[in-house]
């Protein structure tokens, strides 16, 4: 697993922003938490927080916007097997 000081470059390069920037510091520490780390977890809790539109894509600043309350309440699954199959079951209701 990763080291929060790891994740935080982990989450910017995946934004495509600064990691000096200090609420993707804040997001990468989270998703840290909530992850322990695994970057596994951490790629697939930012993937769907852009399914469940709690991060999008803001084109008039031209960068990534998320709602800091939300992701912390969002839960985390513990386990790969559920997340593919929250995964799969997500596809099927589209």
């Amino acid at each position: 697993n990763l080291s929060v000081n790891y994740a935080i470059p982990l989450v910017a390069e995946a934004l495509g922003m600064d990691d000096d920037d200090s609420k993707v510091k804040s997001l990468a520490e989270t998703i840290h938490r909530k992850t322990g780390g695994n970057p596994f977890f951490m790629l697939m809790f930012l993937r769907s927080l852009c399914d469940e539109k709690l991060l999008q894509y803001n084109f008039g600043v031209m960068k990534w916007t998320w709602d800091e309350d939300a992701v912390n309440l969002k839960i985390v699954t513990e386990n790969v097997a559920c997340v593919l199959v929250n995964k799969m079951n997500h596809c099927r209701r589209k």
